[in-house]
């Protein structure tokens, strides 16, 4: 191998950045610095179809040919194959940097690879060092500045949230004492009402007892005036019976002692007997019978009293079991809300326990959320204060620059290549310090 394709094949060996400085430097004054944003957008273009590698060198035939798309030069793939073979030296099909701009600028293999350089280049070199570190550092610091600044968000939004579940939990802590303070107070009121519903049952039940006692004992009575009433009727049938009976006696008397068909014998002994039967007195008989007539009145009223009584002692027996029933039923009613109102009384505490420990882990979470977030204020603060310093760094190239800038011999494509980046770099400084 020549030493023209020795050195040629070393230049397209170099990075993309290498190559484009390479061509700017050797061509700044034929057309070079009119290309120049140009050759830098190619560079980007190149590494970003590499897959982003910035130590990239060339692109295979399929990306070289989307790179030719890209700029609207699609019909020029077949003439681009035909100047790769002439410029292809290591005959490997792919295309680097420099052979683009070869091709695209029609310069010559021998007149690139001999292009001057500039003089200057153990201070360039420094420069690009300085520039390429602060490139990283800014790229770096930048990227760790907005993770923090996201993180920040991410532990204030959760700090507020945290706040806002313990302001939730402590507004149902609150709640949930509210409720059993309330529950409680039911349940306080429904066992009165129970107590009470008994006491009204066995005040009922002491009412129909009473009733029935009473009731029982008009029955008795009623009994017993009946018995007496049937007494005395008896006997003033009886004597209705002997008043009857001494009545149709002298009837019969008196008829048989008219009676003219009969003997006279018969007629006088009629007669006679008539006359004594007379002669007795019926006074005691008809008073007898008035007295018992007036006491079977007096025992007659007494049994309908008693009747009445009797009835209405069992009316009222009815009515006080039907009263001990009802009392009954609200006392088991009364009983059952007391127990409903005790079980709830047993929920709102045990829902009250659960608020309030809701409510701790809250506070916990709060808490813990308001370390994390004052934590990632200080890691922040750090990455800002890293910012800083990579900030100083950058102004500290940025005079190291302008001074190698300002040295003879200095190759025009690598101190713009240089300005360029830096001017990149800015993008992530305030524009107070933005010097380019």
């Amino acid at each position: 191998m020549s030493d023209l394709k020795t050195r040629f094949v070393e230049l397209t060996r170099k990075p993309y950045a290498e190559q484009a400085k390479w061509y700017l430097n050797g061509f700044w004054l034929e057309g070079g610095e009119a290309e120049a944003e140009a050759i830098w957008d190619f560079v980007h273009k190149f590494v970003k179809l590499d897959d982003g590698k910035k130590d990239g060198f060339e692109l295979d035939e399929f990306k070289a040919h989307r790179f030719l798309e890209g700029l609207g030069e699609t019909l020029t793939v077949v003439k681009m194959r035909e100047k790769l073979k002439q410029i292809d030296l290591d005959v490997n099909g792919r295309m680097a940097l420099i052979e683009y701009l070869l091709f695209r600028y029609n310069k010559s293999v021998e007149a690139t690879v001999n292009a001057p350089q500039g003089d200057n280049r153990e201070a360039l070199a420094e420069a690009e060092q300085k520039v390429a570190a602060v490139q990283e550092a800014l790229d770096e610091v930048q990227k760790q500045l907005q993770e923090q600044k996201e993180a920040l968000a991410a532990q204030m939004k959760a700090e507020a949230d945290a706040k806002q579940r313990q302001k939730e939990s402590d507004a149902a802590a609150n709640s949930a004492k509210s409720a059993e303070a309330q529950a409680k107070k039911s349940a306080e009121a429904a066992r009165s009402a129970a107590e009470a519903a008994k006491a009204s049952e066995a005040e009922a039940r002491k009412s129909e007892s009473a009733a029935n006692e009473a009731a029982s004992i008009l029955k008795e009575a009623e009994s017993q005036a009946a018995a007496a009433e049937a007494e005395v009727k008896a006997a003033v049938d009886d004597l209705k019976s002997q008043e009857t009976a001494y009545a149709d006696k002298i009837s019969a008397l008196d008829t048989k002692s008219k009676d003219t068909s009969t003997g006279q014998v018969a007629r006088s002994k009629a007669a006679a007997e008539l006359a004594q039967l007379k002669q007795e007195n019926p006074l005691p008989l008809r008073k007898a019978k008035l007295t018992q007539e007036a006491a079977l009145r007096v025992l007659e009223k007494k049994r309908k009293e008693a009747e009445a009584a009797a009835s209405k002692a069992e009316a009222a027996a009815q009515e006080a079991a039907s009263q001990a029933e009802a009392a009954a039923k609200d006392a088991r009613e009364a009983e059952r809300t007391h127990q409903a109102s005790e079980d709830a009384a047993r929920q709102a505490e045990s829902a009250r326990h659960e608020a309030e420990a809701a409510l701790q882990a809250a506070n916990d979470a709060a808490a813990d959320a308001e370390a994390k977030r004052l934590e990632s204020e200080e890691s922040t603060r750090r990455v800002e204060e890293a910012v800083r310093e990579t900030e100083e760094a950058y102004a500290e190239a940025v005079r190291y620059f302008e001074e190698v800038k300002a040295k003879p011999g200095t190759p025009h494509g690598s101190i713009w290549w240089m300005q360029r980046e830096l001017k990149e770099a800015q993008k992530y400084l305030p524009k107070k310090k933005q010097t380019l």
